[in-house]
Parts: structure tokens; C-alpha cells; sequence
């Protein structure tokens, strides 16, 4: 679990409390935009399904993919989306995770937000049935631990644009 962040207000507006955004984060569904970086400094963004678990944020790729091989030569990421009330930008380090229990945790919250029902292998992703847009299994699953989170508001009733920094 990410520890609790020191929050800043970015503007006159008061500041989101960290465990109200953990919880509208978790409870959203929305496309998630994932940035790593190319060894040139390129940055790489694509769409992904990522679901919160433990306080990360967290995702599944292909051993294949770019996106692996980007992580695997620098592992420091953005992920963008946006809520019912907020955009937000979440800045951090993605950490591939091996642990059962963990990968457990990650798989029970993709069927719970996605109807994806990924199964939890030896240290990936497995089963018959293919991630919604990753093609066909094994995957690597990552969490991003986060450094900072950026939110911004999107809509009339929420909180003033915040920093949460770990």
C-alpha cells in the first residue's frame, strides 16, 4: 500500500483529500494513458486497462509489447485518465509483480472492473481468455508505485487542482 501522500493545493481552491481520490480512482473505470519512455526520449503513450490494487495502480502487458520493453530499460511512467469529477495524472515507478497473492489481488480487480478474468500464474498473467487489448496471454503485470498524483477538476463539484506527493 502507497503511504499517505503530503498534499498540496495548486490553486486558491481547497486541496482533495487523499482517501476520497484513492476511493473515486478505484471505484472509476475509465481508460487509462500510459507513457514510458524510448531510449532516444521519445515517450511512448498508448491506452490501457488498469485497475488499483493496494494503493498502486496497476496494469498488464505483453512480454512482446513495447511497453514491456520499455519498462524493462526504464521503468519511471505517467498514466493519465479521468474520473466523473477529475483529470488526473499519476507519476511513478512501475515494478513488475511476481507475488501470488498479489497477482491474485490485481486479477480479482480486473473481473470486478472490466469482466476480465485473467488467472493469476507463476509470476504473469495466464488463462484461456485474452486481456479486452493486449491480445492473447501470458502477461506481465506491473504496479506503478507513485511518487506524485496530480488531479485537476472536472466538474463544478470537485475539489481544487491538488499535488499528492509519496
Amino acid at each position: 500500500m502507497t503511504s499517505v501522500p503530503t498534499t498540496y493545493a495548486l490553486t486558491d481552491q481547497p486541496a482533495w483529500n487523499w482517501v476520497e481520490a484513492l476511493t473515486e480512482f478505484t471505484a472509476a473505470t475509465p481508460t487509462y494513458w500510459l507513457t514510458a519512455t524510448h531510449p532516444d526520449g521519445r515517450p511512448h503513450t498508448r491506452p490501457i486497462l488498469a485497475v488499483w490494487s493496494d494503493g498502486n495502480l496497476c496494469f498488464a502487458c505483453s512480454p512482446q509489447s513495447a511497453k514491456h520493453r520499455l519498462l524493462t530499460a526504464d521503468p519511471r511512467v505517467a498514466l493519465g485518465f479521468t474520473t466523473h469529477n477529475h483529470d488526473a495524472v499519476v507519476e511513478g515507478t512501475a515494478e513488475r509483480i511476481v507475488d501470488h497473492d498479489a497477482l491474485t489481488s490485481v486479477a480479482t480487480a480486473y473481473a470486478e472492473r472490466y469482466g476480465w478474468a485473467p488467472v493469476p500464474g507463476s509470476g504473469e498473467f495466464t488463462g484461456p481468455e485474452g486481456a479486452p487489448t493486449a491480445g492473447p496471454p501470458p502477461y506481465r503485470v506491473f504496479a506503478v508505485h507513485p511518487s506524485v498524483v496530480y488531479t485537476f477538476p472536472a466538474s463544478e463539484t470537485a475539489a481544487g487542482a491538488t499535488r499528492f506527493t509519496f
